[in-house]
């Protein structure tokens, strides 16, 4: 084997970040920190607002209706971040501001988390399907299906939950820097969840890069060897039925790689452990606490330059045993070949001491 990658300069810790809703007891900052079962939370609860929704000019900004059967009026809102209780009462308010004489109560509905629109005179109708703002229409975004209209009744609740339109996690790393990766180890995303690496160049006015990570278990991963080259980077976060009501980051990586050339070589062997505890009574009687299990890996790398000594000593001048790093097996599979770990051992062996040549022992330990 010998594309091994390192992943351990991580610049997501070394910036400020920002997110567009986080839990007060589970903010951004969770991020920063080498243990991913602490995670980040999207905003939500009783009292907190809910998720972030944000509304885009010509994508979901309009809202058609009727309010006494015959007069069709239009809600415009107003692009921008909102909470779900914000967005609430801004439709709520532009509904009313529309040209209509009725008065509408608009709420998000904490046990279903849904939106429930209702108007105080009596009947009317959303226009989901026939509106003439359908291709604008803020239906998809607050749960309710556009298929077809909503007519007689007095007030309707969406079809589908809704947590948010979308999470943003960011940072701005002060000047273009090069990326060669971006990996999320940790997260409670759906199967059918949208999550991208995002980049900017003019802080976050424009979007000028988007890039779509495989949604898998445990760990999500993106790399190139021509680097990516920017200053603002982040992740977009799209898993608007999320059955839990938040999403969850554990510890993202944001930075480059080191990949010992190629004249060199590294061979490995893994070493699952089970640190499960199994006791026994006086009488014999056998029990035990289960614990996940980890992989322990060692490889050793021959070495023949002192510029590549040089290059591998500056991982571990950098993580050391007291920081975690991502390294990829095989660049080729890197969804199945990306593990999170923690050095165990670190060992320089001369094999000549005439000439720069040595074996790297390293000793892995997978995260858990």
């Amino acid at each position: 084997m010998d594309t091994f990658k390192f992943f351990y300069d991580n610049l997501w810790r070394q910036y400020t970040i920002t997110a567009t809703s986080e839990h007060e007891n589970f903010p951004i900052e969770k991020t920063q920190h080498r243990d991913f079962n602490k995670q980040c939370r999207s905003q939500h609860g009783a009292g907190s607002g809910w998720g972030n929704f944000t509304i885009a000019s010509a994508v979901n900004d309009r809202l058609d209706f009727e309010d006494n059967g015959t007069t069709t009026r239009v809600a415009s809102l107003t692009p921008g971040d909102y909470t779900a209780d914000e967005l609430a009462a801004h439709i709520e308010t532009q509904m009313e501001a529309s040209g209509t004489a009725d008065t509408f109560t608009v709420v998000y509905l904490e046990l279903s988390n849904k939106f429930k629109i209702t108007d105080d005179a009596g009947t009317f109708e959303l226009l989901w399907n026939s509106g003439a703002n359908k291709t604008r229409s803020i239906a998809d975004t607050i749960g309710f299906d556009d298929s077809a209209d909503d007519t007689g009744a007095s007030n309707y609740t969406a079809d589908e939950l809704r947590i948010h339109s979308e999470e943003r996690h960011t940072t701005d790393l002060l000047v273009s820097t090069d990326i060669n990766a971006m990996i999320i180890r940790g997260h409670n995303f759906q199967s059918t969840a949208t999550v991208e690496a995002i980049f900017s160049t003019d802080a976050w006015t424009t979007i000028a890069e988007a890039i779509a990570f495989t949604i898998q278990d445990k760990i999500l991963v993106l790399q190139w060897d021509t680097p990516k080259e920017y200053r603002y980077v982040g992740y977009r976060i799209k898993d608007v039925d999320n059955p839990y009501l938040y999403v969850a980051v554990g510890v993202p990586y944001v930075g480059g790689q080191f990949q010992p050339d190629i004249s060199f070589t590294s061979d490995g062997d893994v070493n699952r452990i089970d640190p499960s505890i199994i006791q026994a009574s006086e009488f014999g009687q056998e029990s035990s606490i289960q614990l996940d299990h980890f992989d322990v890996l060692s490889y050793s790398f021959y070495v023949n330059s002192l510029a590549q000594k040089d290059l591998f000593d500056a991982v571990f001048d950098e993580v050391g045993y007291s920081k975690s790093l991502f390294v990829c097996e095989d660049p080729d599979l890197p969804l199945s070949t990306t593990r999170y770990v923690a050095i165990n051992g670190w060992r320089w062996t001369p094999i000549k001491r005439s000439i720069p040549l040595w074996t790297l022992s390293i000793e892995f330990r997978e995260q858990r």
